[in-house]
């Protein structure tokens, strides 16, 4: 096992040199670190690895004039980097759908015409709704038809692209990095389900239907579960709801969850849920899993990908209350299947680790270098 331990650490050490090598001639384009979400937590991921790594921010959460002037200074700076840096061969962007898609554009018609390798690396959840409500559907193809690779995260989304024209040898999929996990053994005081929801309060992640499905069933769950919700607010007013529906003694909302409080809450739970209505790949459903922890969720974008119904999860209907009521008794009354799911889980999500999602872009990168 010492063996081993010291070959997988000489492998990592390795690979991280060559993707170290390789990245003085990347310049990263994304979501600024300092904002919340999915993208982020790849962009830090893959600035915590690549030490130096050329980053240019190009959108920062604030009103029209903050988001205005970040577009303004990322467009002269890529421009200043791609003129007088020689060593830059690519622009590996970091984008999504609506706005954000039509901002990648630009600096990838940037990219091009510096002649730089271009990666568009598309992280969007709801990129189906936005092409399919488009009037520039073509305009829309022929953006992505110009780079020279587009990343996604899954299978799944490969064939969507690929259904909407974009040359499929172009279509690469890298799965989004997770950090390795931090254990920690925290004092129990209950035997209640620990359950966590860490994601945006918002319709689309299905905060609101979890909450209802808990209040349709109150008197099962209130001496029986412990839930707690993290994330910025979107829409609705998750505090006036708990409230309400009388969920105080058992649901808590904690807002925005980072840094050692997200790694206690990790620690913490027994079973993971996000019943969104649609994603890409969620970063907080492979950390849950690489903490062994079963989800429950949707068959949405990546997800059923990597989860598997009473394997190392649930997955339900986007909205079917009932649905997720009983996804989350069965992990009440059946606590054995939190343990066996939950290392199934941290079975597959080796694959979202470092040194192998690492491995896979040094791969691309060295694609296109050729």
């Amino acid at each position: 096992r010492t063996f081993r331990r010291k070959k997988d650490a000489e492998e990592l050490s390795c690979g991280f040199e060559v993707l170290q090598e390789l990245s003085k001639q990347v310049l990263f384009l994304g979501v600024s670190m300092k904002t919340k979400g999915g993208m982020t937590a790849v962009l830090v991921s893959y600035d915590k690895y690549i030490e130096n790594m050329q980053f240019i921010p190009t959108w920062k959460l604030g009103n029209k004039l903050i988001k205005s002037g970040y577009a303004l200074q990322a467009i002269a700076r890529m421009c200043f980097k791609c003129l007088f840096n020689k060593n830059i061969k690519i622009i590996h962007i970091h984008g999504a759908a609506n706005a954000s898609f039509y901002r990648c554009r630009i600096f990838i018609n940037l990219a091009k015409k510096s002649n730089k390798k271009v990666i568009l690396h598309e992280h969007a959840a709801d990129f189906v709704e936005f092409y399919q409500n488009s009037n520039d559907k073509i305009n829309i193809s022929q953006t992505l038809n110009k780079c020279d690779a587009l990343i996604v995260l899954s299978e799944s989304w490969k064939e969507y692209f690929s259904s909407i024209g974009v040359d499929r040898n172009k279509i690469q999929v890298l799965n989004n990095i997770v950090s390795p996990p931090e254990f920690r053994k925290l004092p129990r005081k209950d035997t209640k389900l620990h359950l966590m929801f860490m994601g945006e309060i918002s319709i689309r992640k299905g905060g609101f239907d979890l909450l209802q499905a808990i209040s349709d069933n109150r008197e099962y769950f209130k001496d029986k579960l412990l839930l707690r919700m993290g994330g910025n607010e979107v829409d609705g007013n998750i505090k006036q709801f708990i409230k309400e529906h009388q969920l105080e003694d058992f649901v808590s909302y904690e807002g925005w969850i980072s840094g050692n409080k997200k790694t206690e809450c990790l620690n913490w739970e027994d079973v993971y849920i996000l019943p969104s209505y649609n994603e890409g790949l969620p970063i907080a459903i492979l950390e849950a899993m690489s903490y062994k922890h079963p989800t429950i969720s949707t068959p949405v974008g990546g997800i059923p990908e990597v989860i598997k119904t009473h394997e190392n999860g649930i997955l339900v209907e986007p909205g079917n209350k009932k649905e997720i009521a009983e996804a989350i008794k069965h992990y009440i009354e059946h606590p054995e299947d939190i343990r066996t799911h939950g290392e199934k889980a941290y079975q597959v999500v080796q694959n979202f680790l470092p040194q192998k999602v690492f491995t896979d872009l040094t791969h691309i990168y060295q694609s296109l270098l050729k």
